[in-house]
């Protein structure tokens, strides 16, 4: 990653994970990785970005799309809390990614929307009600658009 503003905010999402989870989520984002990455899906997956209205979104989808093919070949056993957080982490990989390579620029103000978008795609398909996905999106964005808040987290991590 080359963002500074990305990194801090992956940091916040690693920070978040609970120590009981820590393992899992590690592992659902290696797993992520191998697939965002491999030579077999990479040029697959990027064939589409060019022609998104809405690359940002696309993005979004594409991550919760890696989650839902990552949870199905886990029979249906990963873990909820550890899939959500490594979502997240891992669409901060793509987004440095996009960014690295001109099909966007992130700023502030699009780090926060794709956060949004993600816990707004995420949490209905995961049949979550509506004011449980508000207090997470509100958590979320307001730890991921504010640096000292990222900051302050991980000091109360004890990163």
């Amino acid at each position: 990653m080359q963002n500074p503003m990305i990194i801090k905010a992956e940091a916040a999402v690693d920070a978040k994970v609970p120590p009981a989870d820590k393992q899992a989520y590690d592992k659902i984002v290696l797993a992520g990785m191998k697939v965002l990455f491999s030579k077999e899906t990479h040029a697959q997956i990027m064939k589409g970005v060019p022609e998104a209205p809405d690359k940002l979104q696309f993005a979004v989808e594409g991550i919760i799309g890696l989650l839902g093919i990552l949870y199905k070949e886990s029979r249906n056993t990963m873990p909820i809390g550890p899939m959500i957080l490594a979502g997240q982490s891992l669409l901060m990989e793509a987004l440095d990614f996009m960014e690295q390579t001109a099909m966007i620029e992130v700023t502030p103000d699009i780090l926060a929307q794709a956060t949004q978008n993600y816990i707004e795609t995420l949490l209905p398909k995961l049949g979550l009600p509506a004011d449980k996905m508000q207090a997470m999106l509100a958590q979320a964005q307001g730890i991921m658009s504010d640096p000292a808040k990222i900051a302050e987290f991980k000091k109360s991590q004890g990163a």
